[in-house]
């Protein structure tokens, strides 16, 4: 016999035996258990246990007015690890699972602050130093990092500051040296030192691929402490920035929420539990009690080994409510982007036109924000609401890091205040329209009043006729506007005529004659004729447009944090300023200047009144709550917060006014100089293109002067605005635009409401889609694409979809003991 076939022969046997001997053993051990422990096993299965295994609810879903889908959840993989159950500290054991997670998941360096290693008494130093090695610059920034460090310190044993990309880590860990208490450590190692209860698991990463997820899940043997779960739901926005003013964000809730009585049952339970999550900002804030469904949960009964024997008690969780919005997702994208490109060619014209003129004083324009309103004048609905610049509000469902946080506050055109309903700006000439319905209703007014503008006014002090201030109009040259009427004044946007409106017929104190002023030449500086104003005067200014329109007040739009606007009056000077109200006050006033104060929203509001004859609607943006297929459950109703009551002909005069801007000659926004032809061309090319039927629109164009005064009596900054409603026989909707800082309304706000008021009009049906909006495409960010699968509705179980998100596929290979053979493709 050969010597290969005798060791094959041996081969064989041996392995035989090995065979053999296997089964042997797994016959001794089971009849041990069997027979031996067999009484245990029965006694354990015995001793049973009951518990409660809460449920979360899904949350409710949100889609535009056309079922696109605008908030949604997505089921994904979660890792997570129980820092009680990681081996031993400083063991291989230890080592090996931190590095195999660290590698697998891609998990960054934190700077972080260990306020028990900080020296007492030099916290806010330390903070600062931080703060800079951060690049924060801005008093107001740095002041709200310490604040936002000071919180966290008092609930963490650690706090993240930032995070970063490995070839960033050495030069903050060089940094950090420096600076006792702060460190730079992975992620991993921050989240097992921040836990408070040490056996609940802690989320290490959402969100995870299916590859990676089940790599790790096939070596948990080789991995203690980690577990996975792939029944986790995160929040997606697949409309991306576009929505994030209105919609907001949820993010994890924190204990101040889980104590607030708002959140909480009558009997004091929070409707929390610690690793759930909240409405933080916009819509997620303030539809959270529709949205979040309630809690449920399992009685169920176990035995001594953990295994369940049956369910004693169910209740079921309740899934929120999915969510229908008022706005038209394509209209809000094309809006966006109107208003992004508007500002910019803002900014690059202004800068041109300084080039281009020797005599003006070069200036550095950096207009960016704005917003855009778009209401349906019928209703009240808000069918698109546009703030610039946006933001990621992807970003905080994920874990915003403090640096990103803070660069976003330090941006100084405040991406996170929604400019078009949370902020308020003065309207400028915008308000022209309001004032003369005032004077009309107060019969100080009327379509035949007469002023004539000179160029500007110039009224005395009352203690000394020798001096005054000057009032100047937008057009200071050529002798001004001459004699208008209001149609006329409203057509060409005359300061002086409403200067006139404004200002009352009253004798002040110590004076020898009533208010007057006298007609000012700008190119000459000499003074003209003495005239007596006889205007309404800032109480019936304030009346008119607190009491009848709605200025100065929230108008209860479903988002959180709307700013009141301002309508001034001399109690609120007095208290605020502890001055008294002056005739300049009111001359500033009576042009939408000085202190008065309007939100983009306010104005479109207030301009749909004209327009729908004095139904002032609060703006609607939820249009009703709907099943999974989509079946309407309750519609919101539309709401009338007030009617004012408006004449027909002062009506048909404002109208009138605002027509005259938009399409007569000398209008404001009727056509600008083509710079390349010489000739005069519509600036409605959009909206009217040649050779198509006209939509008649009515506007009012605004320049808010702001800023720095320069010499010659004009301001260094003014917003541009425009408001304005069609058709104008009519109406369907207003739209109104502004542009902080962004120059002239007539050059700037009114292109954008040319492609806005576009955009309404492809979607109708009224103009041929394809010059704003595209042909066959509803805008979806490519970053976080709606999903053909995977997306869990409320009420609605679904399976794991199986695809890959938000990771890049990793084959891992773990051996046990050792660690660093971790690799990836």
């Amino acid at each position: 016999m050969r010597s290969d076939q005798i060791f094959l022969n041996r081969r064989v046997f041996v392995m035989k035996g090995a065979i053999v001997a296997g089964f042997a053993a797994l016959a001794t051990r089971l009849g041990y258990m069997q027979i031996v422990r067999g009484d245990y096993y029965q006694e354990e299965t015995a001793n049973t246990t009951q518990r409660w295994e809460p449920e979360k609810p899904v949350r409710g879903l949100i889609f535009d007015r056309q079922g696109r889908s605008l908030a949604e959840n997505r089921r994904v993989w979660e890792v997570r690890v129980i820092p009680s159950a990681l081996p031993k500290r400083d063991t291989p054991e230890r080592e090996r699972v931190r590095s195999t997670v660290i590698s697998a998941l891609r998990l960054p360096e934190v700077l972080v602050i260990d306020p028990s290693a900080v020296p007492v008494g030099s916290e806010e130093t330390i903070h600062r130093r931080v703060a800079n090695l951060l690049g924060l610059t801005k008093k107001d920034t740095i002041e709200e990092f310490l604040r936002i460090v000071d919180i966290r310190s008092q609930y963490n044993y650690l706090v993240e500051v930032d995070q970063f990309s490995d070839d960033q880590a050495p030069r903050f860990r060089a940094a950090a040296q420096e600076l006792p208490g702060v460190r730079v450590i992975n992620r991993f190692d921050y989240l097992v030192e921040n836990t408070a209860v040490p056996d609940l698991p802690v989320v290490i990463k959402t969100d995870v691929s299916r590859e990676i997820a089940l790599t790790l899940e096939a070596n948990r043997l080789y991995l203690p402490g980690i577990e996975l779960n792939d029944t986790a739901l995160v929040r997606r926005y697949p409309a991306g920035e576009v929505m994030s003013h209105v919609l907001g964000y949820v993010g994890p809730v924190i204990d101040e929420e889980r104590q607030d009585p708002a959140n909480q049952t009558p009997g004091g339970a929070s409707y929390y539990e610690f690793d759930d999550t909240i409405g933080k900002l916009g819509l997620e804030l303030w539809m959270e009690k529709v949205l979040r469904g309630s809690r449920g949960g399992r009685y169920v009964e176990v035995d001594g080994l953990g295994i369940e024997s049956r369910v004693i008690y169910e209740n079921p969780p309740v899934p929120g409510r999915n969510i229908k919005l008022t706005i038209d997702l394509e209209l809000q994208a094309a809006a966006t982007a109107a208003l992004a490109e508007g500002l910019r060619f803002s900014n690059e014209d202004r800068y041109l036109k300084d080039q281009a003129d020797p005599t003006k004083e070069r200036h550095e324009y950096k207009a960016g924000a704005g917003a855009v309103v778009v209401l349906d004048v019928r209703n009240g609905d808000v069918l698109a609401l546009a703030s610039y610049p946006l933001y990621d509000n992807q970003l905080f469902v994920e874990g915003i890091s403090t640096r990103k946080y803070l660069e976003y506050r330090e941006d100084e055109n405040r991406p996170l205040i929604n400019k078009a309903a949370a902020d308020h700006f003065p309207p400028g000439s915008t308000l022209k329209i309001f004032v003369a319905m005032a004077g009309l209703h107060e019969d100080l007014l009327s379509a035949d009043t007469v002023y004539t503008c000179t160029s500007g006014i110039w009224v005395p002090y009352t203690w000394d006729e020798s001096r005054g201030d000057r009032y100047l109009c937008w057009l200071r040259t050529g002798g001004g506007h001459g004699t208008l009427d209001l149609v006329g004044a409203l057509e060409q946007s005359c300061d002086v005529y409403f200067y006139n409106v404004g200002t009352p017929e009253q004798k002040p104190e110590g004076a020898e004659m009533n208010l007057h002023y006298r007609d000012l030449f700008y190119e000459t500086d000499q003074k003209g004729d003495l005239h007596f104003f006889e205007g309404l005067g800032i109480q019936k200014i304030h009346d008119n447009l607190f009491d009848r329109f709605w200025f100065g007040q929230p108008t209860g739009i479903e988002l959180p944090f709307e700013a009141a606007g301002l309508v001034p009056d001399p109690d609120w000077k007095m208290e605020i300023y502890e001055e008294g109200w002056s005739a300049g006050d009111t001359i500033n006033t009576s042009i939408g200047q000085g202190f008065f104060l309007s939100t983009p929203l306010q104005m479109a509001v207030n301009t749909a009144s004209i327009a729908n004859g004095g139904q002032i609607h609060r703006p609607r943006l939820l249009l009703e709550t709907v099943d999974d297929t989509g079946k309407t459950v309750q519609r919101f109703a539309t709401e009338s917060l007030r009617q004012v009551k408006l004449q027909s002909d002062h009506l048909d005069v404002v109208r009138l006014g605002m027509w005259r801007v938009v399409n007569a000659e000398t209008g404001t926004a009727h056509a600008a100089l083509n710079p390349e032809t010489g000739l005069l061309e519509s600036k409605w090319l959009h909206v009217n293109p040649p050779g198509e039927e006209q939509i008649e629109i009515a506007g009012k164009t605004g320049t808010a002067e702001v800023g720095i005064k320069k010499e010659d009596g004009t301001y260094q900054d003014s917003h541009a605005w425009f408001t304005s409603y069609a058709p104008f026989d009519e109406p369907e909707i207003a739209v109104t635009v502004f542009l902080k800082e962004g120059g002239e309304g007539s050059s700037y706000a009114v292109p954008i409401a040319d492609k806005v008021l576009r955009a309404y009009f492809e979607l109708t049906g009224a103009r041929k889609r394809g010059m704003i909006l595209r042909e066959d495409e509803i805008p979806i960010d490519n970053d976080h694409p709606a999903p053909s699968s995977g997306v869990v509705l409320a009420g609605t179980p679904a399976a794991l979809d199986g695809e890959a998100t938000g990771e890049d596929d990793a084959n891992l290979e773990i051996e046990e003991g050792a660690g660093e053979d971790v690799g990836e493709e």
